[in-house]
């Protein structure tokens, strides 16, 4: 046990002011006087028990005021202890905090082998020299920095380190030295704290580091892994153009400071290979490879892009993506024209729009399967289809005459749940189809309204982009609605519940649509040909022709969720599954085949999946049915494999002086370097007994 020491030894010679209460106490002692009285026989018990409280008292006080005279001598004169700095074998205890770099840049490879294994051999030769009374902690630093195990003996950090396979994901190791940090600085004098840090210290990780403060009594050592510089080729990201004017494409990166020559670039879907090609990027270079991707058939297609090529870092070699092909949309095109030459048609411009291959040598299929037929034909076509009709939509153009019962035909193939586009025209007459179609028109049709000269027209005013009609011009830049010219069209009574998709400058409606039953119907204010105006000459009509058939065929409503392809590694998301899967059983498969079974919360979303690889994920309801397909790939920051060197790194860090939290001992029993301090608690207790003095000393003298 330490001894009692004092830093100011001379001030105990204050002690010898204890005399100042005896003497104190002696002169104020009570002294008796003799009184005559008549009779004392009522007193003598009462005063004999008065005496004896007040001598008790009268001690009680002396002790009290030596009390205070010997706390204040004795903290004047500032009295410590040696607190213990080493163990039984004469040495400090050790405490060591490693702080793991787990990227997907660990996974490389330099002159010296993998750098995930070498870090791992470097944090065993340092478990390996601790002793049995040392211990150690393990961080892993990941997209998130985790503690993996707290202080424990050096053994069993071992077996964790032992279990634990590299990540896929980016990394800060600011976040893992602030953990660090916390863990190290609960540590007593009597220990030595170190920290190690195990990276390859690639810069990207390496960001903010000097943010995070490190006490002057935390030893920081960096056991780096791998090369400086590594030469790597990636492929940083693959489009397989789902969205809308998008072009299918993968673009590849050289984070070398050497040309390659020597590099192929293959394209592989559904495990077969559609494209080879050889690659030579300059040091430092990026480049585009446009992507051929063949027909397809509908459904989900797995596509992988991958490089071969000698590198450093092999996991960024290859990038996947998903592409859902959807059912064609079938489509009944009512031609009135019997013209030998199909140009002559009047659906010509409409037809080529939705299927520019059709009738040629090398068609193609594409979004919507089309079949003509004249308008005698459309109500036995359609009553044909029974149960359940393969038509998913009609486009009818303005007809002279309405065959009889096309009508009704029409009604309940809408009713069914199909879709109608209907045109006007020249030669319809309005009150026939006011009568005729009043259960299906969106608004009733007035007369014919010409321009008053040549060389003018109508334009494009208004038109909604949240409609799938005209969504594709949603961007910027992506089409001027306003060049297209109009120079008849019908005056329109929109009836209600009816939407008004698109209008004219002068606010008369250019497309309506309603919903009637399951189906939908879309009214276009003009021919379907040139005679009413010039759109199909124009570049907006195609996407135009297709946002308008596919809403009203509503065939996007049975497509699964087309993916994005942007899930990165090591990412926290969720996946929604609509209204449908709410508190539903969903199975995931990885792309190694490991199934893990997943519940939707209650607003049909999966947080956090586990997608912790890079690859192809399947998720799938309890019937079997597969209802989304994820790709997941490598962060693209981590295949600049650019590293600092340990010196820059140990310049960055701030060191600081700890002040370690106050705690009650800490504040009354007061540490300096290896020293215990009483002062401060025998000057508290001398203030506390000089507050409880006068009390005492009242009472005494009463």
């Amino acid at each position: 046990m330490p001894g009692l020491l004092f830093t100011n030894t001379l001030m105990l010679a204050g002690l010898a002011a204890l005399a100042v209460p005896v003497l104190i106490h002696l002169l104020l002692k009570r002294r008796k006087k003799r009184l005559q009285f008549s009779t004392i026989r009522f007193f003598q018990q009462q005063d004999e028990q008065s005496s004896r409280r007040r001598k008790l008292r009268n001690w009680l006080l002396l002790a009290l005021r030596l009390l205070i005279v010997t706390l204040l001598v004795l903290a004047f004169a500032r009295p410590f202890s040696r607190q213990s700095q080493v163990s039984a074998t004469g040495r400090k205890q050790r405490r060591v905090v490693f702080v793991l770099d787990r990227s997907a840049s660990m996974l490389a490879t330099g002159t010296e082998g993998q750098r995930w294994a070498l870090a791992k051999q470097g944090m065993q030769r340092v478990l390996s020299g601790l002793d049995t009374e040392d211990t150690a902690a393990l961080i892993e630093c990941a997209t998130h920095a985790n503690v993996l195990s707290g202080f424990a003996p050096a053994a069993l950090v071992a077996q964790v380190l032992r279990e634990l396979a590299p990540a896929y994901g980016t990394s800060s190791l600011a976040d893992g030295l602030q953990q660090a940090v916390r863990l190290a600085s609960g540590n007593g004098p009597e220990t030595q704290s170190t920290i190690y840090l195990v990276s390859d210290l690639q810069k990207s990780a390496c960001r903010s580091i000097s943010s995070i403060p490190i006490p002057q009594q935390i030893e920081v050592k960096v056991l780096p892994v791998g090369d400086l510089s590594s030469p790597n080729l990636a492929i940083v990201r693959l489009d397989v153009g789902t969205h809308e004017g998008e072009k299918p494409q993968a673009s590849i990166a050289s984070f070398s400071d050497e040309d390659t020559s020597a590099a192929t670039f293959d394209l592989t879907i559904d495990d077969r290979r559609v494209t080879s090609q050889a690659l030579s990027l300059k040091a430092g270079a990026a480049t585009n490879v446009e992507l051929v991707i063949p027909i397809l058939k509908p459904g989900w297609h797995d596509l992988t892009a991958s490089l071969r090529t000698r590198d450093s870092l092999e996991a960024d070699n290859t990038r996947y993506a998903c592409l859902f092909v959807p059912e064609p949309a079938h489509v009944l095109i009512v031609e009135p024209r019997t013209a030998a030459r199909v140009f002559e048609q009047e659906m010509f411009f409409l037809t080529s729009a939705l299927d520019p291959t059709a009738d040629s040598t090398n068609a193609t299929p594409g979004s919507f399967n089309l079949a003509q037929v004249s308008p005698e034909e459309l109500a036995g076509k359609l009553g044909a289809a029974k149960p359940a009709s393969p038509w998913n939509a009609v486009v009818l153009p303005g007809l002279k005459n309405l065959p009889v019962g096309i009508g009704n035909a029409l009604r309940t193939f809408v009713e069914g749940g199909g879709g109608l586009v209907l045109f006007v025209g020249d030669e319809m007459s309005a009150n026939q189809y006011n009568g005729e179609l009043a259960a299906l028109l969106p608004a009733r049709v007035g007369n014919v309204d010409s321009t008053p000269g040549l060389g003018s027209g109508w334009r494009i005013a208004l038109y909604d982009t949240n409609s799938l009609v005209f969504s594709a011009f949603r961007l910027p830049n992506s089409g001027d609605l306003q060049i297209p010219a109009f120079t008849k069209r019908y005056e329109l009574e929109s009836l209600e519940g009816t939407s008004r998709l698109a209008f004219f400058e002068d606010g008369v409606p250019l497309v309506l649509a309603r919903t009637l039953g399951r189906g939908r119907v879309a009214l276009v204010n003009t021919s379907a040909d040139t005679a009413w105006n010039d759109w199909p000459k124009h570049k907006t009509y195609v996407p135009f022709v297709h946002g308008l058939a596919k809403y009203v065929a509503q065939t996007l409503k049975h497509e699964p969720a087309q993916d994005d392809n942007g899930y990165l590694t090591g990412e926290v998301f969720e996946l929604e599954t609509g209204t449908q899967g709410r508190s539903a059983q969903f199975t995931l498969r990885a792309p190694d085949g490991k199934e893990t079974r997943l519940t939707a919360d209650t607003q049909g979303r999966l947080p956090d999946p586990g997608m912790t690889s890079p690859g192809t994920y399947s998720l799938r309801d309890n019937n079997g049915h597969e209802v989304r397909r994820m790709a997941v790939n490598l962060p693209a920051q981590e295949s600049n494999l650019e590293a600092l060197r340990s010196a820059d790194f140990q310049h960055q860090l701030v060191r600081v002086q700890d002040n370690p939290k106050q705690t009650l001992a800490a504040g009354l029993f007061g540490s300096h370097n290896d020293q215990r301090e009483f002062w401060t608690a025998l000057l508290l207790g001398a203030l506390i007994l000089l507050l409880v003095e006068p009390f005492v000393a009242n009472r005494t003298s009463v």
